[in-house]
C-alpha cells in the first residue's frame, strides 16, 4: 500500500510539473469560415482583439487552412489594423503555402492543410484597448477556390 501511495504522489507531482512547463503564450486566436470554401475578393475577415499589455512584445501570425484545390502556391492578403484611437495601418502580406514542387506547407489532415505564417514578429502595441484587424485577399482572381478558413493569432513573444 505504501508503494502505491508514493507512486501516486510522484505521478501527481510529475503531472503538475509538466502542466506548469507548458505555458500557453496565446493572447488571441480565431478563424473565420469561408463559405463554400471559396474566398471572394469582397469578403472581409474581421478580428477584434482586446490587448491588455502594451509592454510585452507580441507575435502576430496569419493562419490559413486550404484544400488541395487551391490553385496557387502563395496567397497575397491586405491587412488593415485599426488601433483603439482609430489609427489605421494597411499592409500587403504574402503567405507562401506550397513549395516550388507543389508540396503544401503546414500540417495536413486529409485534403485540408493548416499553416501559420508569421506576419509581425516581436511588435509592441502602443496602448491597451480594442484592436481590429481586417483581411481581404489580394489575388487577381475574384474568387479563390480551396480556401477553408483564414485566421489571426497573437501570442506573447519569448524574451531571449
Amino acid at each position: 500500500m505504501m508503494f502505491k501511495s508514493k507512486y501516486l504522489l510522484l505521478l501527481s507531482f510529475a503531472l503538475i510539473l509538466i502542466a506548469s512547463a507548458c505555458k500557453d503564450n496565446r493572447v488571441y486566436e480565431n478563424y473565420i469560415d469561408i463559405p463554400s470554401h471559396e474566398w471572394n475578393k469582397d469578403s472581409i475577415a474581421r478580428f477584434e482583439v482586446e490587448i491588455t499589455d502594451s509592454i510585452q512584445l507580441h507575435n502576430i501570425s496569419v493562419n490559413i487552412r486550404n484544400t488541395g484545390k487551391y490553385p496557387f502556391s502563395n496567397l497575397w492578403v491586405f491587412i488593415k489594423e485599426i488601433s483603439p484611437e482609430g489609427k489605421i495601418n494597411e499592409e500587403k502580406f504574402e503567405c507562401h503555402l506550397a513549395s516550388k514542387t507543389g508540396e503544401w506547407y503546414g500540417s495536413g489532415f486529409g485534403n485540408i492543410f493548416d499553416l501559420q505564417v508569421l506576419y509581425k514578429p516581436a511588435i509592441q502595441f502602443t496602448k491597451p484597448g480594442l484592436y481590429t484587424f481586417e483581411m481581404v485577399h489580394g489575388m487577381r482572381d475574384e474568387n479563390l477556390p480551396g480556401m477553408v478558413n483564414v485566421g489571426l493569432k497573437i501570442d506573447k513573444a519569448n524574451k531571449n
